[in-house]
Protein backbone atom coordinates (compact mmCIF):
# COMPACT_ATOMS: atom_id res chain seq x y z
CA UNK A 1 0.00 0.00 0.00
CA UNK A 2 0.99 3.60 -0.56
CA UNK A 3 0.63 6.64 1.95
CA UNK A 4 -2.33 8.29 1.35
CA UNK A 5 -4.41 5.31 -0.01
CA UNK A 6 -5.64 3.68 2.97
CA UNK A 7 -8.73 3.01 4.67
CA UNK A 8 -8.86 3.52 8.38
CA UNK A 9 -10.14 -0.28 10.21
CA UNK A 10 -11.47 1.90 12.77
CA UNK A 11 -13.30 4.78 11.40
CA UNK A 12 -13.39 3.95 7.77
CA UNK A 13 -11.23 7.43 6.78
CA UNK A 14 -10.48 7.49 3.36
CA UNK A 15 -9.03 10.87 3.08
CA UNK A 16 -5.74 11.32 0.79
CA UNK A 17 -3.09 12.57 3.04
CA UNK A 18 -4.70 11.28 6.44
CA UNK A 19 -2.24 9.00 7.33
CA UNK A 20 1.25 9.29 8.33
CA UNK A 21 4.11 6.67 8.88
CA UNK A 22 5.09 6.64 12.53
CA UNK A 23 7.18 2.93 12.65
CA UNK A 24 8.94 0.44 9.86
CA UNK A 25 10.18 -2.77 10.80
CA UNK A 26 11.15 -5.77 8.63
CA UNK A 27 9.23 -9.47 9.55
CA UNK A 28 9.05 -13.04 8.14
CA UNK A 29 5.47 -14.42 7.36
CA UNK A 30 4.51 -17.61 6.02
CA UNK A 31 2.31 -17.63 2.74
CA UNK A 32 -0.99 -19.73 3.74
CA UNK A 33 -3.17 -18.53 1.09
CA UNK A 34 -3.89 -21.35 -1.28
CA UNK A 35 -4.34 -18.72 -3.73
CA UNK A 36 -0.76 -17.49 -3.56
CA UNK A 37 1.32 -18.50 -5.91
CA UNK A 38 4.50 -18.81 -3.43
CA UNK A 39 1.97 -20.65 -0.85
CA UNK A 40 4.28 -22.56 1.55
CA UNK A 41 7.24 -20.13 1.32
CA UNK A 42 8.26 -17.61 3.45
CA UNK A 43 7.87 -13.29 2.64
CA UNK A 44 10.43 -11.12 4.02
CA UNK A 45 8.14 -8.17 4.23
CA UNK A 46 8.57 -4.33 5.01
CA UNK A 47 5.31 -3.35 7.25
CA UNK A 48 4.79 0.43 7.60
CA UNK A 49 2.93 0.95 10.73
CA UNK A 50 0.30 4.02 9.60
CA UNK A 51 -1.62 6.31 12.03
CA UNK A 52 -4.94 7.74 11.10
CA UNK A 53 -4.62 11.38 12.00
CA UNK A 54 -8.72 10.99 12.26
CA UNK A 55 -9.06 8.76 14.86
CA UNK A 56 -5.14 7.80 15.94
CA UNK A 57 -5.88 4.62 15.20
CA UNK A 58 -2.63 2.44 14.09
CA UNK A 59 -2.77 -0.27 11.45
CA UNK A 60 -0.08 -2.02 9.12
CA UNK A 61 0.46 -1.71 6.05
CA UNK A 62 2.89 -4.31 3.77
CA UNK A 63 5.01 -1.93 1.58
CA UNK A 64 6.62 -5.00 0.05
CA UNK A 65 6.91 -8.59 0.35
CA UNK A 66 9.78 -11.03 -1.35
CA UNK A 67 9.15 -15.05 -1.34
CA UNK A 68 11.99 -17.00 -0.35
CA UNK A 69 11.85 -21.64 -0.58
CA UNK A 70 12.56 -22.13 3.23
CA UNK A 71 12.96 -20.03 6.95
CA UNK A 72 16.26 -20.21 6.75
CA UNK A 73 17.05 -18.10 3.29
CA UNK A 74 14.52 -15.49 4.50
CA UNK A 75 16.25 -15.43 8.06
CA UNK A 76 18.92 -15.07 6.39
CA UNK A 77 18.08 -12.22 4.11
CA UNK A 78 16.22 -10.14 6.81
CA UNK A 79 19.31 -10.20 8.96
CA UNK A 80 21.77 -9.37 5.97
CA UNK A 81 22.63 -5.82 6.41
CA UNK A 82 23.46 -7.08 9.90
CA UNK A 83 26.01 -10.03 9.36
CA UNK A 84 27.41 -7.40 6.10
CA UNK A 85 25.83 -9.01 3.08
CA UNK A 86 23.29 -5.98 2.09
Amino acid sequence: MREGVEVCKRCGNTVAGQFQRVESFERIALADDPADPNCGHYYVEVVHVMRCSACEHRQEAIATRWPFQTLREAETERDSHIIGKG
